[in-house]
């Protein structure tokens, strides 16, 4: 288990990870900052993140009106999105200043102040509100955490009889040779989980398994994607005007492409209920 002080520094290498390089996530990534999910070919980045947000809304049983728990909302672009086409009333939590500043921004241009609220906060020390949540929105923050165990019981807490907890997440593929632990070192992930861990945590914490899904030969063309863009003439330069962990960072996207295709990491999908 990782002290008291671990979990301080890791906060705050994440906080200012996502101040520091936002200009970048929106360069390469756009406002939703996370995979996409891919057809069999074609279309874009864009349309392939926002298919990946109405998967996990579809499997989640979302049905128009629900309490959202959008935990890791990075820019609000999923909040954004279930407001508009669920009706869904949502309180994001980033860690980021910055992403919660445009966030609010973006919020307030698209009229959606009075559906999505975003709050600066931290994911690892969530506060519990009881019963409050109809939905648990989780796309790519727990790796950030030491805990995810504890994130899980906690998140339970805060569903209403019913609830769902839905997440996305990278996954530890349990090859064991390496590549994992390179991913985490670039990207700021104390460690990942496998499947079985997250299935298990949700169990243990009283919930009920709807739905667990491998959507990783779905994802891959994500980093296939980065790769091209961090390749190409323009881009170059940037490498050389930031600093070492921008680098760090940048230099792990063909990394995490290599662990995909040799299963060392998965990506999944799991949406979990809290029993009526």
């Amino acid at each position: 288990m990782s002290s008291g002080a671990d979990r301080l520094e890791l906060r705050h290498a994440v906080e200012r990870h996502y101040d520091s390089l936002a200009f970048l996530y929106r360069l390469f990534w756009g406002e939703h900052v996370h995979h996409g999910l891919w057809p069999v070919r074609g279309g874009s980045p864009k349309d392939a993140q926002v298919r990946l947000v109405s998967h996990l809304a579809q499997r989640a049983g979302i049905a128009g009106g629900e309490r959202v728990l959008d935990v890791g909302c990075g820019y609000g672009a999923a909040a954004r999105w279930l407001a508009a086409n669920h009706e869904c009333c949502v309180i994001g939590i980033t860690i980021s200043r910055a992403q919660a500043r445009q966030a609010r921004r973006r919020n307030r241009r698209d009229g959606r102040d009075d559906a999505v609220a975003i709050i600066r906060g931290d994911a690892a020390a969530l506060p519990v509100c009881e019963r409050r949540f109809d939905i648990v929105w989780v796309i790519e923050c727990l790796e950030h955490l030491a805990e995810k165990g504890e994130f899980i019981r906690r998140a339970t807490r805060t569903l209403v009889p019913g609830g769902r907890l839905a997440l996305c997440s990278w996954q530890d593929g349990g090859r064991g040779d390496g590549l994992v632990e390179a991913v985490c070192d670039a990207f700021l992930c104390p460690s990942l989980a496998t499947a079985a861990e997250y299935r298990a945590w949700c169990e243990t914490a009283g919930l009920e398994i709807r739905c667990q899904e491998d959507l990783t030969a779905r994802v891959l063309d994500t980093w296939k994607v980065l790769v091209r863009r961090v390749s190409r003439p323009w881009a170059r330069p940037l490498r050389w005007l930031v600093g070492h962990d921008v680098r760090r960072f940048v230099d792990g996207f063909p990394i995490i492409a290599r662990a995909y295709e040799t299963g060392a990491m998965t990506y999944g999908l799991l949406v979990a209920r809290q029993p009526a």
